[in-house]
């Protein structure tokens, strides 16, 4: 019997072959698994921010409709689907007495994600105009 060599490289080459593309596929799958978590970790940043910005509207709506709102610190929760925020508002007096100064910090979290807004607002104590002065994204430590 005569056996033709002709061939023999086949395996090898095939398998070598078959390992690249195997390697290509999972380095494939670990660059789509986190691309798609980061996007939706800004996704939860997005919603956190949201509701966060919805908490301030809220105290805003609240103080809009009562200018004596909060005479002491006032703490309160506020829902928004799946995510929520924790409201603090507290109330002083400016130096001529004529404004209400309102600070809100509102902490809105969204899955694992927080976002803190601070904002301040002035209200007439006579007339009950209510002016935002400044609304602040607050770093989270």
């Amino acid at each position: 019997m005569i056996f033709s060599e002709k061939g023999q490289i086949a395996l090898p080459f095939v398998l070598l072959i078959s390992g690249i593309i195997i390697e290509i596929v999972i380095a494939g799958a670990f660059v789509a698994y986190f691309a798609s978590g980061s996007s939706y970790s800004v996704r939860l940043q997005a919603r956190a921010w949201a509701v966060a910005m919805s908490g301030v509207n809220d105290a805003l709506m609240k103080i809009a409709k009562n200018k004596e709102f909060a005479p002491a610190e006032v703490q309160y929760t506020f829902a928004l689907d799946t995510d929520g925020a924790v409201i603090t508002v507290s109330r002083t007096n400016d130096a001529t007495g004529q404004y209400y100064i309102y600070t809100i910090i509102s902490l809105g979290s969204a899955g694992s994600r927080q976002k803190e807004l601070s904002a301040t607002a002035l209200v007439h104590q006579i007339t009950g105009a209510l002016q935002l002065q400044s609304l602040i994204d607050v770093p989270l430590q």
